[in-house]
């Protein structure tokens, strides 16, 4: 796992431990504690599409980004759909999604080798994955949910790593936030013949069936290249703990 919290105020955070040894890049995986947010959507929430009051949800960017050290209107975001499609970030994308209008649409990845451009991705159940290449200071955000799994993103995101920045495998770290684990994730038997069957227990009762996306993404990274010490997870499903983390479920 090897994953830690850190409180700011009331607010908390989880980052790899991974990562903070490698230095060179800040990072974190927000939970919905603290915040500005109000109502349904109480806490740290970073959607501007979830009904929310705008103020409060610019208002939780720039508390993370002071608690993290990194400039607010430097962030970027991208419009998520469930695709497998990955921007490389540059300096003239900074602010796009927060501060001003963004052409970043259809994007579930971002990539970037430019120093202070944070990426936002967002994972309410879906699976966030961090990668980080220290030799090469290449940093990767991805948003892959059962589709962007199905597509294997994850995969996509190292094969531009390594074909447009010359990473090593061998030298990416990949760090797994919290998302909806085996435990909850149940999905109707078509939807889970996508996968290997090695990651699917099918409930013939309810004719349902349950999938470990975490253990499916592991293996696609391993089968890329990226060495299993260098991968760690956090073990909390965001369903189980929807008290700390905003879940769809």
């Amino acid at each position: 796992m090897r994953f830690s919290e850190i409180k700011i105020d009331d607010r908390v955070y989880i980052q790899s431990d991974d990562f903070n040894k490698l230095g060179g890049v800040k990072h974190c995986f927000t939970t919905r504690l603290g915040g500005m947010s109000r109502g349904h959507i109480e806490g740290l929430n970073f959607g501007f599409r979830v009904k929310d009051d705008h103020s409060s949800v610019v208002s939780n960017y720039k508390l993370t980004a002071k608690d993290l050290g990194f400039s607010f209107d430097r962030m970027v975001l991208a419009k998520q759909t469930h695709t497998d499609n990955i921007r490389i970030v540059t300096e003239a994308d900074c602010g796009k999604g927060i501060t001003v209008e963004s052409d970043i649409e259809d994007t579930d990845g971002l990539i970037t080798s430019y120093v202070n451009v944070p990426l936002v991705v967002f994972s309410a159940d879906c699976t966030p994955i961090l990668m980080y290449d220290a030799e090469k200071k290449v940093a990767a955000a991805i948003h892959s949910g059962w589709r962007g799994t199905v597509k294997k993103i994850a995969a996509h995101a190292v094969e531009i790593m390594k074909t447009e920045f010359k990473c090593n495998p061998k030298d990416i770290y990949a760090a797994i936030g919290p998302h909806i684990r085996s435990c909850c994730f149940e999905v109707d038997i078509d939807v889970s013949k996508n996968f290997n069957e090695c990651y699917v227990t099918v409930d013939k009762a309810s004719n349902k069936a349950t999938v470990d996306l975490l253990g499916v993404n592991i293996s696609m990274l391993e089968d890329c290249g990226i060495l299993s010490e260098n991968i760690s997870y956090s073990d909390e499903c965001t369903k189980c703990r929807s008290d700390k983390f905003y879940s769809y479920r």
